[in-house]
């Protein structure tokens, strides 16, 4: 699966509410990296089956990650379950989604999710991202 890449400082941070009301929290901080260099590192807590949507500005317009954590189990391993998309967001406000990715994440572990080429460019965006369960 090919995977998107420029991603430069934050500016905004919004979350949209899943129609499951549930108590789990999850506390998210991710590491974003650009050809190496240390981009940011924005934090968001969300509730499970919630949408998290982290939103920058790049060259060529905006960039989006969205993230949905939820509790999961695969092959009897139980963790918190990220769905991620990728994607840009034109002058228009058209999302266009370059990628989607998965990722099961032990509690306090990072996951790392590696972008490539973004509307062709070669740069190369690394991602961590860490959940750590929190009771409301």
């Amino acid at each position: 699966m090919k995977f998107l890449g420029i991603f430069l400082p934050i500016f905004a941070l919004s979350t949209v509410a899943s129609v499951a009301a549930t108590t789990n929290t999850y506390h998210l901080n991710f590491d974003l990296s650009l050809n190496g260099q240390h981009v940011s590192s924005p934090e968001v807590s969300l509730k499970e089956g919630s949408t998290g949507t982290i939103t920058q500005k790049i060259e060529m317009g905006d960039c989006f990650i969205e993230v949905v954590p939820s509790e999961s189990t695969v092959k009897n391993h139980p963790g918190i379950l990220m769905k991620f998309t990728i994607g840009t967001i034109g002058k228009n406000g058209v999302r266009t989604v370059i990628s989607k990715a998965r990722a099961l994440l032990k509690e306090n572990d990072p996951a790392k999710i590696t972008v490539d080429k973004l509307d062709g460019r070669s740069e190369k965006l690394l991602f961590s991202v860490t959940a750590e369960r929190k009771s409301i």
